[in-house]
């Protein structure tokens, strides 16, 4: 069940949380389990884009917290209201979950990955285990018809944290459809974390993302993302200027 401030961004509630409280959620959803998953999904110009489909809208409500996954949710957050929230991605949090899971556990914390085409996900979980020292717990290609046998497995294998890597909304959708076969106590989305990890896509400098211009530099190596940047900036126009004016009310 969502706990904690959100605002209403596209539909979709939004955590209005600072970057470190939401690793704290994280943590705590492994160290402190429920009894099921905590499903943690990140919000982005991809999903920023399926927001005018209600299917994608009510999947996105049904996770437990939704993070702000790049600048453009920031700035439509904050005209909704938000006062904390931080840009926050899945690549760029990944590794502080794990460092603390694998200081409050006493032990390292163990990651099952999901997506991408196969061989992707065991490479990106020998790249975790070299610089982050966590524990491959099972992985999967982002390319099945039936993910049962593969989500068995992993489960056998008890991970502390599911990652599903395919991009929205297919992401959203997969871990909907699949939940009551999960048995991680942690899911996260993170749409092209296992690229970065391989070094198939470079992360952007540093000052770039925190300015809001890492889109810049992802579509400088891959130039197929200019109709999903470019369809972006359209949608966030839209939905800035619808929300700004609602934010004003009538004249």
């Amino acid at each position: 069940m969502r706990t904690g401030r959100t605002v209403r961004v596209a539909g979709i509630e939004v955590a209005d949380l600072a970057r470190r409280e939401i690793v704290d959620r994280a943590v705590t959803a492994v160290t402190r389990p429920s009894g099921r998953p905590t499903v943690m999904f990140a919000l982005h110009v991809g999903g920023l884009n399926e927001s005018a489909d209600p299917a994608f809208v009510e999947v996105m409500n049904s996770a437990d917290l939704v993070y702000a996954d790049g600048m453009s949710v920031v700035l439509l957050g904050r005209l909704a209201g938000a006062v904390s929230m931080e840009r926050t991605t899945t690549t760029d949090i990944g590794p502080e979950i794990m460092e603390r899971l694998a200081a409050e556990l006493g032990r390292p914390a163990r990651i099952a990955l999901v997506g991408g085409p196969p061989g992707l996900a065991e490479r990106a979980g020998a790249v975790l285990g070299d610089r982050f020292g966590a524990v491959t717990a099972g992985t999967c290609d982002g390319y099945r018809d039936d993910y049962t046998a593969a989500l068995a497995g992993i489960g056998a294998r008890e991970p502390d944290v599911l990652v599903v890597a395919m991009g929205m909304p297919l992401e959203a959708g997969w871990v909907r459809r699949h939940l009551p076969e999960i048995t991680a106590p942690l899911v996260l989305t993170a749409g092209g974390l296992l690229g970065f990890l391989t070094g198939a896509e470079s992360r952007a400098p540093e000052l770039a993302g925190r300015i809001g211009l890492e889109w810049l530099w992802r579509l400088a190596q891959r130039p197929a993302l200019a109709s999903r940047y470019g369809r972006g900036a359209l949608t966030v126009a839209r939905l800035a200027l619808r929300d700004r004016a609602t934010t004003a009310g009538p004249p």
